[in-house]
């Protein structure tokens, strides 16, 4: 089965219970920046939300009066959207689009803004495409927001070095690209990134998000990750903290 297969199937198989799988007090925490940044960051207009899932930031955003339009490769994930979209009132605000984003079906500069949140450029496998298609379909001047899981995300490290996971480690050092349950994932590094988007043509500026919190622990939040989320809010903008999240948070403009 190809990567691009092996993706979509985990999509499709996802979305019967994606809401409440990824729903805990640290991703929580995390959604609340990411929304946070993309209401100070997108202008009004219509804006592309790539790997849109079920609809978390879509309706976000349509509930607050922008034009959303949603891609995802899953079909069964924009039924969900669809359904969410529908119990919300908002169909008016949101198109939900079946695409990959390595092939946008939209003119040139077509939107004012453009989303793509939870590492869904992770699992691109012409991802510098991809991103190359974003530049293409934004108007100048425009903005827009990824988020991605981050190859030097630092409590992954410390927690192979204390497990002395030697394995871990040699393989992580000599390779950014890891299948785990069938899913296919390309790790980025904050220089990668950088690199990558400034020679497509976009000013790039990169924040951190979960700096020394992992984030699919369901507990409550205990009261030192309380202040580590007090910490983080402090830094996330700044070297070197900035590259050392679990998630990079990644600010576009073209």
């Amino acid at each position: 089965m190809s990567k691009r297969a092996s993706i979509l199937r985990f999509y499709e198989d996802l979305a019967r219970d994606y809401d409440c799988r990824f729903n805990n007090p640290r991703l929580n925490y995390m959604r609340s920046v990411e929304k946070m940044v993309l209401l100070e960051s997108l202008k009004p207009g219509m804006i592309l939300d790539i790997g849109c899932g079920t609809g978390e930031q879509s309706l976000f955003l349509a509930k607050r009066g922008y034009q959303v339009v949603g891609v995802d490769i899953s079909r069964e994930m924009l039924l969900k959207a669809n359904e969410n979209a529908k119990q919300g009132k908002l169909k008016n605000n949101l198109s939900l689009v079946l695409a990959s984003a390595e092939a946008l079906p939209f003119r040139d500069k077509s939107f004012e803004g453009l989303i793509s949140i939870f590492g869904v450029f992770n699992h691109i496998p012409k991802a510098d495409h991809a991103f190359q298609e974003t530049h293409r379909v934004l108007k100048s001047g425009a903005s827009a927001i990824f988020t991605v899981v981050n190859r030097w995300n630092l409590t992954w490290w410390i927690n192979a070095l204390l497990k002395l996971k030697v394995g871990w480690l040699i393989s992580s050092l000599k390779s950014k690209e890891y299948t785990v349950n069938g899913l296919w994932t390309y790790y980025f590094s904050k220089n990668d990134l950088k690199k990558l988007l400034g020679s497509i043509g976009y000013k790039v500026k990169i924040g951190s998000m979960l700096l020394f919190i992992y984030p699919f622990t369901t507990r409550n939040l205990l009261f030192y990750e309380k202040l580590f989320i007090i910490f983080e809010d402090a830094v996330r903008w700044k070297s070197p903290f900035n590259g050392l999240g679990y998630y990079l948070l990644v600010r576009l403009e073209k």
